[in-house]
């Protein structure tokens, strides 16, 4: 099982911090009267610890590596028609475009393509928090464009 290289988590730090100074910065100021409640966005969650995204390495390496790639970034041939591949979950293919509920049922699910099995489904082996953590893990790699595009997709409660 291999650890973080120092290298992912020194950038991990810094863009931790970016984000805490992001979220600051879009906070809306506070109103002098109350507004109703659909005047504010969602709250955003806190971004993941380094002990959370170094779990969810662990655990991806345990458990999604052998498919998706030691560092997510899938299989060759993920999008060659008919050919069943992992794809990369580190920004560069479509994960982006899923939900976060919908990234939290494939992984608990698993994944069927035409009828046949092609993802096995984690339901009763990971915990809410271990699915939660490799989530942010695999999130963490994806470019901030890429991470942004999400969000502003996602910016709807549940998504």
């Amino acid at each position: 099982m291999k650890s973080l290289p120092l290298w992912l988590l020194a950038g991990l730090g810094l863009w931790l911090a970016g984000c805490d100074r992001e979220r600051t910065e879009r906070t809306p100021p506070v109103p002098s009267t109350p507004a109703p409640a659909t005047a504010f966005p969602a709250i955003e969650p806190a971004p993941p610890s380094l002990a959370a995204l170094n779990h969810g390495a662990r655990l991806f390496q345990e458990h999604c590596a052998q498919c998706h790639g030691p560092e997510a970034q899938g299989h060759p041939d993920w999008e060659t028609p008919g050919v069943v591949a992992a794809p990369p979950l580190n920004g560069t293919g479509n994960d982006w475009k899923r939900s976060r509920a919908e990234l939290v049922a494939v992984i608990l699910n698993g994944a069927t393509r035409d009828g046949a099995w092609v993802m096995p489904g984690w339901n009763g082996r990971l915990s809410d928090a271990e699915v939660n953590d490799i989530i942010a893990w695999f999130q963490a790699l994806w470019p901030p464009d890429v991470y942004s595009q999400w969000q502003r997709a996602h910016a709807a409660p549940g998504g």
